[in-house]
């Protein structure tokens, strides 16, 4: 069994639990250890051959007790008794936004309710009033999140649809049969969303390479085969499509299956290449890096020059956007940062929530100096040991529905920076929305507005606001605005940060983290912010510490 069909598994088991409403860190070990099993290069059974499961980050005893006997077997006893417990499809219910597992173990007990199916049904019939709790009014919502889920459901995002089609390129390199094979498609331009995962190998026997794929155990079926080409369902029930040419057509293949439909037309006739980067010198172009390859504008910026140096994952000098325990994260301030400065960072900013948002545990007033003067020590224990890393003092402050900051402006304008965001009541109407969050702008105490439009990919669509209005906002008050990395998420889109860069607003590019490993998740935001043409002067996290802090000092406040 392969790692992607093991990390499927563990993930189910952290649903399964979470309608069982147990333990919510149990809950976030097995799909943190999901996650993880999901990105590795070499596969589980090698590794527990050589005895090393435990060495894999986020895995314990436990976990790699039952990752033996899912290889020897399948499956564990745990998944089996949870099977058994709770009927396995009620998972796709928690895609619901607002349908927590409280509501889906109390539909399920006192309707039967099953399904998608079945709870669309339920609201349907309206037997769901009948349930303690929900009401006509919740039927009417439950429709209206299931038809969105559905449409959602279309597209994949590409946190899922990534580390799949990576996962299936070294699964395919192990039979041999290839020479070379790449993700293409979308998922190559690092798209947020996709509607499914495009290969490229080039073999010396074509047939031979197109069995390999069809054949192998991670394909549920063959939906299409031509002398090239097989279009496939994978065990995730994702369409994948291998392509398979010569070695002496792989440049030219590889353009022509990486870039979108416009920009391939633009491009025009092709020679046939054996490199890539020969495609584009044979039409007296620059290599045009994949992510702008949308045709937007990017083949006559190449052909004047004026093709914009990317954002490297290297320009990255710290993370303004992360949690610790003394809110919602799982690990503390020294430990986050540790984290942040083994990976070259030179500085960290902690940003926990602030306490309107209740279930979060953030913090009012006296919790937050008390995290002040925890910060302080910690800088002045870095400082005597001869470092110059050093945590920023921040929040992450809810906007509450009148527009205002949930904590009071005097001890705001102490701390080194702010991150204002909206989490709750975001069923607004646009006019109302807009009118919340540039009244927030306008506070002249926030320097950031996180992950601006509320969007979770697969889950929950963003809530109706004027971004053309915000981002005018954003300039007027010098407020930065994040693409939050955070693969879920990828908020802001990457059309409306080329905007917001167009006009003069500076951007933020943060991981969200709540755990340490979370901090690795920057590589999706620096695709999301290369897609938007950004260079690392547009992205004030990209700058040196003291012209970070002297921009926060003399902003707007």
């Amino acid at each position: 069994m392969n790692s992607y069909a093991i990390a499927r598994i563990f993930t189910r088991i952290g649903d399964l639990m979470e309608i069982q409403g147990e333990n919510a860190f149990k809950i976030r070990a097995y799909r943190s250890a999901a996650s993880t099993m999901q990105e590795l290069t070499e596969s589980l059974d090698v590794l527990a051959e050589r005895g090393e499961l435990r060495s894999i980050p986020g895995i314990g005893d436990a976990i790699a007790a039952k990752t033996r006997d899912i290889l020897a077997t399948g499956t564990c006893d745990l998944y089996e008794r949870l099977k058994a417990q709770v009927p396995e499809s009620l998972t796709e219910l928690l895609g619901l936004p607002g349908f927590g597992p409280k509501k889906i173990r109390t539909v399920w007990e006192a309707l039967s309710v099953r399904s998608l199916d079945d709870l669309e049904q339920a609201a349907k019939d309206q037997r769901l009033r009948t349930v303690p709790g929900l009401g006509a009014k919740s039927e009417e919502t439950i429709l209206e999140s299931i038809g969105a889920l559905r449409r959602r459901r279309e597209r994949i995002p590409i946190g899922v649809a990534l580390p799949y089609a990576q996962a299936l390129v070294r699964m395919l390199e192990a039979t041999g049969a290839f020479t070379r094979l790449e993700v293409v498609g979308s998922v190559r331009r690092r798209k947020d969303l996709v509607s499914d995962i495009d290969l490229l190998g080039s073999a010396a026997d074509i047939g031979g390479a197109l069995d390999a794929f069809a054949n192998h155990s991670e394909i549920i079926r063959v939906l299409e085969r031509s002398p090239d080409r097989v279009a496939a369902c994978g065990q995730s029930g994702v369409r994948v499509e291998l392509a398979v040419v010569t070695d002496g057509e792989w440049g030219t293949a590889l353009v022509q299956s990486t870039g979108s439909a416009e920009h391939v037309a633009a491009l025009g006739a092709l020679h046939a290449a054996a490199e890539e980067d020969q495609v584009y010198q044979s039409l007296g172009l620059p290599a045009i890096p994949v992510e702008l390859r949308e045709g937007r504008g990017e083949i006559e910026a190449a052909k004047a020059g004026r093709l914009p140096k990317l954002i490297e994952a290297r320009d990255v000098q710290g993370i303004l956007h992360a949690h610790s325990t003394w809110s919602d994260g799982s690990a503390s301030i020294a430990q986050m940062a540790e984290t942040a400065r083994k990976l070259g960072y030179s500085y960290h900013g902690n940003t926990d929530h602030s306490h309107a948002l209740s279930v979060t545990g953030g913090l009012d007033e006296a919790r937050l100096r008390e995290q002040m003067a925890e910060i302080n020590a910690l800088n002045a224990s870095f400082a005597a040991e001869g470092s110059s890393f050093r945590v920023l003092r921040g929040i992450e402050c809810d906007v509450l529905q009148d527009g205002s900051l949930d904590l009071a402006i005097e001890i705001l304008s102490e701390l080194d920076f702010v991150i204002a965001s909206v989490h709750m009541h975001q069923r607004m109407d646009e006019a109302t929305m807009t009118a919340r969050i540039v009244r927030a702008l306008e506070s002249g105490v926030v320097d950031l507005l996180a992950h601006p439009t509320g969007r979770i990919l697969g889950m929950r669509d963003p809530y109706p606001v004027d971004m053309e209005r915000v981002i005018d906002a954003a300039l007027a008050n010098g407020v930065a605005l994040e693409i939050n990395a955070y693969p879920d998420r990828l908020d802001l889109h990457e059309v409306h940060a080329r905007r917001a860069q167009e006009q003069g607003v500076l951007i933020s590019l943060n991981t969200d983290a709540h755990r340490p490993d979370h901090l690795a998740l920057l590589s999706y935001g620096i695709s999301q912010a290369r897609r938007a043409w950004l260079e690392a002067e547009d992205v004030i996290n990209c700058w040196p510490l003291d012209r970070l802090m002297r921009w926060l000092q003399t902003r707007a406040r």
